[in-house]
């Protein structure tokens, strides 16, 4: 599933800032104990000087032991290899009854021809108890600083991608059809997004230059047409009403008007299919659709009734929809009257209208291609129909105009086709 590019950016920083900064924390606690390693040499070296020069300014006579703090000894107590080097170490105090950390260092030093040893002791308590502080507080800084980065960041980027969101809703509402005016800004702010504007702003004008163009041509060419296929028309009349004609002639002055008004139906039928995409019927308006379905039946069952054994019907009453009244009837009538000269003698139609669907059932010969193919331009059900193959393509663009649904079903030689309202 898409998401937005704010989420996105949001997702891949909350996958590696925080590892980032984990990286960071182990370093930093690194670095820190090893500091504080080398500060408790540091203390133990100062404590060691500190004390010697005590030990010679007094002649010796100072305390040799205090416990926590240093042991000066007469005798070799730590051997060689040991010397000068930190080590770690434990003191009981009676006073609190426990054992203490601490951290020792001894060294030899020689105070009239006497060598001595001299042992300072720093608490290791107090330098865990400080890297454990440092490191909870350094802690808390970095959950800050992300929560902190995260929030900045959605902050940031959606005062950065505004201008696009802004271009995005006002190129959403712009509609070809209705050759509505539309304003990109050309000034943003950002580079990119003046670019982006630009562009979008040639494309349209593009597209709006292309739409108009192509519904002048469709317009004039269909008017263009009809003429000469008017005249056509005439002349086959005059043709066919001549005198003296063989019956083999009037044959074919008759297949060819019938392929004439097929040309010529077919020619109105894209008119219409290029007026429907374009959207050239705004107007609409509340129609009665059950009393439509009502008079579009009538006048096909005076046309076709006399060919079928059953035509069952249940039309609901005041069924109301807001929509073309052109556009409406061509779509009844041509389901309607497909019904009818897609079937087979002595077949059934069965016809109901509800405030949800408008279905048509009705016998008729089996199909070459799949149903849903016959919503294309084009498309019959055999090569034998002499139709144009555009009734059907007509009422699918209907009903994707009003965002009705239409269904088609065939099974057992049996058509149903299904309009849902809603």
């Amino acid at each position: 599933m898409s998401k937005s590019l704010q989420q996105r950016n949001t997702r891949h920083l909350l996958l590696w800032l925080p590892l980032v900064l984990l990286v960071s924390s182990i370093l930093f606690y690194i670095l820190m104990s090893m500091q504080a390693h080398h500060m408790q040499e540091k203390q133990l070296a100062l404590k060691q000087h500190n004390v010697w020069n005590t030990f010679i300014i007094q002649q010796g006579n100072i305390i040799p032991h205090i416990i926590g703090e240093y042991d000066i000894s007469e005798r070799n107590l730590v051997s060689e290899e040991r010397l000068n080097e930190p080590r770690d170490t434990v003191l009981y105090y009676p006073d609190r009854k426990q054992l203490l950390p601490f951290k020792i260092m001894t060294t030899n030093f020689i105070w009239k021809t006497k060598p001595f040893q001299v042992t300072t002791y720093v608490s290791s308590t107090e330098i865990s108890h400080l890297i454990i502080k440092v490191f909870i507080a350094e802690a808390v800084i970095f959950i800050l600083l992300l929560i902190a980065i995260i929030i900045i960041n959605r902050k940031t980027s959606g005062l950065l991608w505004r201008p696009f969101y802004t271009t995005m809703e006002t190129v959403s509402e712009y509609d070809i059809t209705k050759q509505n005016g539309i304003k990109i800004p050309a000034e943003t702010g950002t580079k990119e997004f003046n670019e982006l504007n630009k562009q979008l702003a040639e494309l349209i004008k593009k597209a709006n230059q292309a739409y108009i163009n192509q519904k002048q041509f469709v317009e004039n060419a269909s008017h263009e047409m009809q003429t000469p296929l008017s005249i056509i028309r005439s002349k086959l009349e005059l043709l066919i009403n001549q005198p003296g004609i063989s019956e083999k002639t009037a044959i074919f002055l008759e297949e060819i008007t019938e392929a004439n008004d097929r040309l010529s139906q077919m020619n109105k039928n894209l008119l219409l299919l290029a007026k429907i995409d374009n959207n050239q019927f705004p107007k609409k308006e509340k129609m009665n659709v059950s009393e439509l379905v009502k008079s579009i039946l009538e006048n096909q069952r005076d046309q076709y009734d006399q060919n079928f054994s059953g035509v069952k019907v249940n039309i609901q009453a005041d069924i109301f929809i807001t929509a073309n009244r052109s556009l409406m009837e061509i779509l009844f009538n041509n389901l309607i009257k497909n019904a009818f000269i897609h079937n087979i003698p002595n077949g059934y139609i069965h016809l109901s209208l509800s405030k949800e669907e408008f279905v048509i059932e009705n016998s008729g010969p089996s199909l070459s291609v799949e149903p849903l193919q016959l919503l294309e331009r084009f498309k019959k059900g055999s090569d034998e129909s002499k139709t144009t193959g555009l009734g059907l393509s007509l009422v699918n663009q209907i009903c994707k105009l009003y965002g009705f649904k239409l269904l088609y079903e065939y099974k057992d030689k049996s058509h149903t086709l299904k309009v849902i309202f809603k």
